[in-house]
């Protein structure tokens, strides 16, 4: 299973290391940092996907505030991975969440290419597959949650469980949060992850409108819009 790691009073929640891409959300002065479900960049085991996320923050006063975004996610059998950065919205709105960016990674080019909507830019980057795997394995244990199929899938679930002390040192209270995650060995990633912390709230990634199958090209490819600086394709 992918590997979850909690940073506690950092005020980050992450759900996925390289090369999963994160969504920033400002609280007070400090910024919630959230990072999609990893996808590592295997080869045949294509597919595209809807990752819808909705997070449910705690007020000061009591109650909850909603937000959401979703992004667009494929895999195509050669192991390219693209995916895109979207802005929260309020939970009950019928907009579009803006688009940010798209990142293309590119296991054997070995490059990664980010896309800027606001600059309608470009960037590539050299990418490591080969590190970005190992860290994709490193996770793992927990507690078991069971089995149930989701997107006609089936998927083992796991519970990581993390407690951390809050407030000041020596008359702080015992915070836990906890990480269900669950894991389709079919596609190697998680198809569903809830994070529930008493601080932050509860964040919920869910992959909807899964289709197995050859993504067409187009998804790979950087639209005649944008410019790549220093003249690399992914």
């Amino acid at each position: 299973m992918s590997g979850s790691t909690w940073l506690g009073l950092s005020l980050v929640i992450a759900f996925a290391a390289v090369p999963a891409v994160s969504q920033e959300a400002p609280v007070g002065t400090v910024r919630t940092h959230i990072e999609g479900i990893q996808i590592p960049p295997i080869p045949d085991a294509p597919f595209t996907a809807k990752v819808v996320v909705t997070w449910d923050k705690p007020l000061v006063g009591g109650g909850t505030v909603s937000r959401k975004y979703y992004t667009l996610v494929a895999r195509d059998s050669q192991g390219r991975v693209r995916r895109e950065t979207r802005e929260f919205i309020a939970a009950d709105s019928a907009a579009e969440p803006p688009l940010r960016s798209f990142t293309i990674v590119n296991p054997v080019s070995g490059t990664r290419t980010t896309c800027t909507k606001a600059e309608m830019s470009c960037a590539a980057s050299a990418f490591d597959a080969n590190l970005a795997l190992s860290e994709s394995a490193a996770g793992g244990g927990g507690e078991s949650l069971g089995r149930q199929t989701i997107q006609g899938l089936p998927t083992t679930g796991t519970r990581e469980t993390v407690s951390n002390v809050m407030g000041p040192r020596g008359n702080g209270r015992l915070a836990i949060s906890h990480t269900d995650a669950w894991y389709s060995s079919d596609l190697h990633i998680d198809l569903l992850v809830t994070r529930t912390d008493p601080q932050l709230g509860v964040v919920t990634l869910k992959v909807t409108e899964l289709v197995q199958g050859e993504p067409d090209s187009t998804w790979f490819a950087i639209p005649a819009e944008y410019t790549v600086k220093g003249g690399k394709t992914p």
